[in-house]
């Protein structure tokens, strides 16, 4: 009974207090934050898709990355048609893409786009993206997946091959890109070395 009371006591007292938000010395209200905490991010609008390929091999796949919006070869330019979906992102947009081989034989591009932190089930190498300043610039970089995937447990093999990362922040930035020149001289040496 006595704590029945003190806790009505207390919620009552507790509830009847409010807050001036001018009166607390680093509560910024033209932002609606507290200063020195940085702004409430913007969300931007990214596309959401991976090539057709993919879903044909989303059993294997699925325990790496998260399902996409849509499955499709328009995944390759999203710009080029209307009604391509899109998710809305707090992270910055991302595009990945990497050389599509089929028994020894170079047939093209594969494209993942989507949210930084919603195309991989556990993420990306949080050190990998601040050494290439992912968050920061719009730009594209080749990298090893082992170097830019997080496994899924630390005694799972590391990932093969290489992926070119693109990352922008913008709505629907995530557009089609072309590859870098280094990215296409290291695909021939890789087609160049598997047929040799």
């Amino acid at each position: 009974m006595i704590i029945r009371l003190v806790c009505i006591y207390f919620m009552t007292f507790c509830t009847s207090w409010t807050i001036n938000p001018s009166k607390i010395s680093n509560f910024d209200e033209s932002f609606g934050r507290v200063s020195g905490a940085g702004p409430i991010p913007r969300q931007v609008e990214c596309y959401s898709c991976m090539s057709l390929s993919y879903q044909t091999s989303w059993k294997y796949l699925q325990a790496t990355y998260i399902y996409p919006k849509v499955f499709t070869d328009r995944c390759r330019d999203p710009n080029s048609e209307r009604g391509m979906p899109t998710v809305m992102c707090s992270s910055v947009c991302v595009s990945l893409m990497e050389p599509d081989v089929e028994a020894g034989v170079f047939i093209g591009f594969k494209h993942i786009r989507g949210c930084l932190d919603r195309v991989l089930r556990h993420g990306f190498n949080q050190s990998a993206l601040r050494t290439h300043r992912f968050h920061q610039n719009n730009h594209c970089r080749t990298l090893s997946r082992s170097a830019l995937f997080n496994p899924a447990r630390t005694t799972d093999p590391p990932a093969l091959g290489d992926v070119q990362l693109c990352s922008c922040y913008g709505d629907r930035c995530n557009t089609s890109i072309m590859a870098p020149s280094i990215f296409l001289v290291l695909l021939l040496i890789f087609v160049h070395w598997v047929v040799v």
